[in-house]
């Protein structure tokens, strides 16, 4: 090949690559830009991602605070209800044992009577045994059935709970708020008093 030929071959190949370069550079500019706006597409996805997961957050945040306000309400109720139940249980129990009070009550004048009739009888007489085995007849049914009397022997301390003072006593004998005599026998049922013990008490 000539060196003429050869000169013009050159030539055309640089007025070729002088043709190509321009185009070259807009493509690698397209895809700069494309790299770039893919690049900005994913920030905004990442960025709408992190807001939309503290709003979920949120949500269960709230979701917890409702939970643990109905687990708090249950608790309340199921204490209520178990208060209740306490509650109506000890009342029938009262109600059963405490069933015959006014029977009982009832009673008791009847057995103050025969009592007082023993007072007036006497001593080894076939009557008054006859009568001490009413008396006993009557207290041990009445004690199968939870009555028993109150403590009132002579010396006895005062107690408000379970004696009632009718009258005052000084005497020297005795201490102070002691009882000195039992006017009238008092009763329990079931641990409760259906009639406190009238006495006298000393005072000095």
């Amino acid at each position: 090949m000539s060196e003429e030929n050869k000169e013009n071959m050159q030539q055309e190949e640089g007025v070729k690559i002088n043709i190509e370069s321009p185009e070259a550079e807009v493509i690698d500019n397209a895809e700069q830009l494309q790299e770039t706006q893919e690049a900005e597409n994913i920030s905004e996805e990442a960025d709408m991602g992190g807001g939309e997961i503290g709003i979920l957050k949120k949500q269960v945040e709230n979701l917890e605070n409702i939970l643990k306000e109905k687990n708090e309400e249950i608790l309340r109720r199921a204490a209520d209800l178990d208060n209740y139940r306490k509650r109506l249980t000890k009342e029938t129990e009262d109600k059963v044992r405490f069933a015959n009070q006014a029977v009982v009550k009832d009673f008791l004048p009847v057995i103050d009577n025969i009592e007082m009739a023993l007072q007036h009888t006497e001593e080894g007489s076939p009557l008054r045994e006859g009568i001490e085995l009413t008396i006993k007849s009557f207290k041990d049914a009445l004690s199968k059935h939870g009555v028993k009397e109150v403590d009132a022997e002579i010396g006895t301390i005062f107690d408000p709970a379970v004696h009632e003072a009718i009258m005052m006593d000084n005497n020297t004998e005795y201490e102070n708020n002691a009882v000195t005599l039992c006017v009238q026998k008092g009763y329990i049922l079931n641990d409760r008093v259906i009639r406190p013990a009238k006495v006298k008490v000393n005072k000095i």
